[in-house]
């Protein structure tokens, strides 16, 4: 990558591959990883309620994420990013930073394996518990539709490093 740094969002529903997408990123380019999941459990651990640490994760993650950009150094966020106000909380932190934001979007387009993840997938995020097929259904049905440009991978058409390699490819190169 180019002495650039870039804000990388890598997004997609529990389960479509988004994080073994991230941590390879992150092998490939050198850059450091903020994942939603285990900020929340932390949060989670330190005694607050789930339902008061959603947003709150996002933006412990954007201002770590702010202070790595003020260094020159790329950051990629692992998260859901189910609603616009995620993503256009990602495009503003890359507006104030002045650089590229290299939105990826996660997709598993095979159901049934897509559900065989999320079925047998241990994490071990302490105090974080496995989420059920049933709460990625519900996630799916949460998930605005998407209209920015970015990247798709389909992690249901191959096996994960095409993939990261196609997304390094992405992410180091410039607009046109």
């Amino acid at each position: 990558m180019s002495n650039t740094p870039r804000l990388i969002t890598v997004s997609g529903l529990p389960g479509s591959g988004k994080s073994t997408i991230a941590e390879g990123l992150a092998r490939a380019l050198g850059a450091p990883v903020l994942s939603i999941d285990p900020i929340e459990a932390a949060m989670w651990r330190s005694g607050l309620a789930p339902t008061d640490t959603g947003i709150a994760a996002y933006r412990v993650a954007e201002a770590i994420a702010s202070e790595q950009l003020k260094q020159g150094l790329s950051v990629i966020i692992d998260a859901v990013n189910p609603v616009e106000a995620a993503r256009a909380m990602w495009r503003a932190l890359a507006e104030q930073h002045d650089i590229l934001l290299k939105p990826i979007e996660v997709i598993c387009s095979d159901e049934t394996l897509h559900r065989q993840r999320i079925d047998s997938r241990v994490r071990n995020i302490e105090g974080m518990p496995e989420i059920s097929w049933d709460r990625v259904l519900e996630r799916k049905a949460e998930y605005e539709p998407r209209s920015d440009e970015r990247l798709v991978l389909d992690s249901a058409t191959s096996g994960p490093d095409p993939l990261i390699k196609r997304a390094a490819e992405y992410c180091r190169s410039s607009p046109e």
